[in-house]
C-alpha cells in the first residue's frame, strides 16, 4: 500500500504540464528584401532579408498573468525597440506586440504568433540573384531606404534557397518566452528556431 501511495504520487506530480507549449509551424507569409540602410557603415555588401516565422503557442493553464519573449540570432539578443524583429499575433499583423497580456490568455486557448525577423543579411549578388529569381520587373536599384521587394512565401523560400536556409542554421538561434503566473513563479522556454 505504502508503495503504491508513492507510485501515485509521483504519477500524478510527473503529469504536471508546463504553463505553455510552443510548436514552430511553417509560415506561408511573404519574405522581403530591403536595403541595409542601418547597417552600411558595418556590412557594405549586404542586404537585408525579412524572415517571417510563425508559432503556435498553447495556454495550458489559467494562472498564466502575461508572456514576455527575446529573439536571439547569431548568439545576439535582438531589440525589438529598434525593428531587429516584430512579433504579431495573427489576429492583428498591424499591430506589434511586446508582450501577450491575460485577458488574451485564456485556458486552453492557442494563440497564432508571428515573428518578423528583420536582421538577417545576404550579400548583393545572392539579393540579385533572389529579384530575379522571384520577381518580373524588379532590382536592387528599386530599394530605397524605405521600400521592400517582396520575393515569396516562406515555406517556398525555404525549399528553393537551401543554401542560405543552411546559413542560418549554422548558429542555435532561438525564442526564449518568459511566462507569468502570480507574482513569484516564473517559466522559462526556449525555443529553437528552425529556419
Amino acid at each position: 500500500m505504502k508503495y503504491s501511495c508513492l507510485l501515485l504520487f509521483l504519477m500524478l506530480f510527473s503529469c504536471k504540464s508546463d504553463p505553455i507549449s510552443i510548436k514552430q509551424i511553417p509560415s506561408k507569409e511573404i519574405v522581403t528584401l530591403e536595403d541595409n540602410y542601418r547597417d552600411r557603415k558595418i556590412a557594405k555588401d549586404s542586404f537585408r532579408i525579412s524572415i517571417p516565422i510563425e508559432f503556435e503557442i498553447l495556454i495550458n493553464s489559467s494562472k498564466v498573468k502575461y508572456i514576455t519573449w527575446n529573439v536571439s540570432i547569431d548568439n545576439k539578443i535582438l531589440d525589438k525597440d529598434f525593428y531587429d524583429y516584430d512579433f504579431y499575433i495573427n489576429e492583428n499583423k498591424l499591430k506589434r506586440m511586446y508582450q501577450l497580456e491575460s485577458n488574451s490568455l485564456s485556458n486552453n486557448k492557442k494563440i497564432m504568433a508571428l515573428v518578423k525577423v528583420n536582421n538577417c543579411l545576404v550579400s548583393r549578388l545572392e539579393a540579385s540573384k533572389l529579384i530575379a529569381k522571384y520577381t518580373n520587373n524588379k532590382s536592387l536599384d528599386d530599394l530605397k531606404s524605405n521600400s521592400v521587394i517582396e520575393l515569396t512565401t516562406y515555406d517556398k523560400f525555404r525549399i528553393e534557397n537551401k543554401s542560405i536556409i543552411n546559413q542560418f542554421n549554422k548558429t542555435a538561434d532561438s525564442i526564449s518566452f518568459k511566462v507569468t503566473r502570480g507574482e513569484k513563479y516564473f517559466f522559462f522556454l526556449d525555443k529553437k528556431i528552425n529556419w
